[in-house]
């Protein structure tokens, strides 16, 4: 299967050359043609002698054909050599007509061949193939660009790596063409579930060393995992779900990188609440490098309101029980289901006051739409002033909003994802280190992050992997082999 798609990649610009040959067979047919007829038929006619006046040599082949050619052109040089008779005139106007009707025939075709979208996608897809082949440095694939994805394509610019964009929509690789980069990105419009194009987008070339899968539905995400597994087992897929039950299917291919912002926020959240130290510990080491560091204020323990009670709601408020949170739900669609308490919006403020609001400490705001999780948002505040308040924003369009509001801890999907992938793609080893921060206490993490910050003051620091091998680190080998331990203290001395 990976021999056969490679061998399509390797032809497509032939395809193309192909394509055009094919549409334009019976046009440069009838060029050949009328050509023939005019120079051969020209060549046969006897010309007349100047001086005497007496029956001459036709002209050769080669003098008619170049008279057949600024002729057919409308160019018109002349008689040559010699001025025609009558017949040889004949056979002149006759060959004005033939050979220009042929030619605009020829270019009314090649100018709809030109139009034709089925040509112009081969065009492009041939280009897209020469651009990537060209890459020798190592590059990702990101498949799908709505605001995640480019999100993720100016972190991977701004960490000096080159990345290939996929993008069903035109209008979104379209402003995706109107950034600004280092290197312009190889870009095509296609489906990027399909193999073919994951091939063509490099997928198999050495250099290639993942792919971010960010399209807007959970299954076309899954189904590009799956083509990786099977086609580039080498390269890890880092896939955005939403869904649980598509997060479980994907999670069958082990290797993969799979985030759920939600529920990420969910236990970020819920881990600021009982564990604030670990919590700004670990947003300063995902952060990306140079960076300003973004302020967190510290959510209070207490009774929450949650107003929705879709799939970011639901995650939210089973994290927030799990910490041993005082929580009332507001929502109108799924009232009576398990969980939720109150029917209504959340917009008014007897929802909220049904809620508890007088005495609550905290809000979360977890709807799709940013106006009405605004309009929550400012109803709550004019009722209790020093409310902890969670937005979710959706469209990053609607920042100036956000901002004007000032809310305590902002939830931005988009960011949340791209900070996380970029993060496992600078430092891969990252997992495992952030997966060690429980283990710590609170005292322990504010020296570690102590630390941290004093590299870059007031920056997300860079942080890299190290790799401890015999050719790296040739002092270090022997001790660790014979049971020695070696810090990192040891490494910076």
């Amino acid at each position: 299967m990976r021999r056969r798609i490679t061998s399509q990649r390797q032809t497509v610009v032939s395809d193309v050359f192909y394509l055009i040959l094919r549409r334009m067979r019976f046009p440069l047919l009838l060029l050949i043609g009328a050509y023939t007829v005019c120079v051969s038929g020209l060549a046969m006619i006897p010309g007349t002698d100047p001086v005497t006046g007496q029956i001459s040599e036709p002209i050769s082949l080669f003098d008619a054909f170049y008279v057949v050619s600024y002729t057919s052109t409308t160019i018109g040089f002349g008689e040559i050599p010699n001025p025609y008779n009558v017949m040889q005139r004949m056979w002149m106007t006759l060959t004005i007509y033939i050979t220009v009707a042929a030619w605009s025939y020829s270019l009314v075709n090649l100018i709809a061949l030109l139009q034709d979208k089925g040509f112009q996608n081969a065009a492009k897809l041939a280009r897209f193939t020469r651009l990537v082949n060209q890459i020798r440095a190592p590059f990702y694939i990101v498949c799908g660009i709505g605001e995640t994805g480019r999100m993720v394509c100016h972190g991977l610019d701004h960490l000096g790596l080159r990345f290939v964009a996929i993008e069903l929509n035109a209008s979104r690789l379209q402003e995706l063409r109107m950034d600004e980069f280092g290197v312009d990105p190889p870009t095509v419009q296609a489906d990027a579930k399909d193999p073919v194009i994951l091939a063509q987008a490099g997928l198999t070339n050495p250099n290639c060393k993942g792919v971010v899968a960010l399209t807007d539905d959970d299954a076309t995400n899954q189904a590009i995992a799956v083509g990786v597994r099977l086609l580039a087992p080498r390269v890890p897929v880092l896939a955005r779900i939403r869904d649980i039950e598509t997060e479980t299917h994907i999670g069958v291919f082990a290797g993969d990188i799979v985030i759920n912002p939600f529920e990420q926020f969910a236990e970020s959240l819920a881990s600021a609440i009982t564990s604030p130290e670990r919590y700004r510990l670990r947003n300063l080491i995902t952060g990306l490098p140079g960076q300003p560091i973004v302020p967190v204020e510290s959510p209070p323990k207490g009774h929450w309101i949650l107003c929705g009670y879709g799939r970011f709601g639901r995650m939210m408020a089973e994290e927030l029980r799990a910490v041993g949170m005082s929580l009332a739900v507001i929502d109108e669609r799924h009232f009576g289901e398990p969980g939720v308490d109150i029917k209504g919006s959340g917009t008014n403020s007897e929802d909220l006051l049904s809620a508890g609001i007088s005495h609550a400490v905290g809000l979360v705001v977890g709807n799709a739409s940013d106006p009405k999780n605004l309009s929550i948002a400012v109803t709550a505040r004019a009722l209790k002033h020093d409310l902890y308040v969670v937005v979710r924003q959706n469209v990053m369009k609607n920042t100036p909003l956000v901002e004007a509001f000032d809310t305590s801890l902002l939830m931005v999907p988009s960011q949340i994802v791209a900070r996380e992938f970029l993060a496992r793609i600078t430092t891969p080893l990252l997992n495992r280190f952030l997966r060690l921060i429980p283990q710590h206490n609170e005292a322990e993490c504010v020296q570690i992050y102590k630390k941290l910050a004093e590299l870059d003051p007031g920056r997300y620091p860079e942080i890299w992997d190290l790799a401890i091998s015999m050719t790296r680190a040739p002092a270090l080998t022997p001790v660790i082999e014979i049971g020695g331990e070696v810090t990192v203290a040891h490494l910076c001395a």
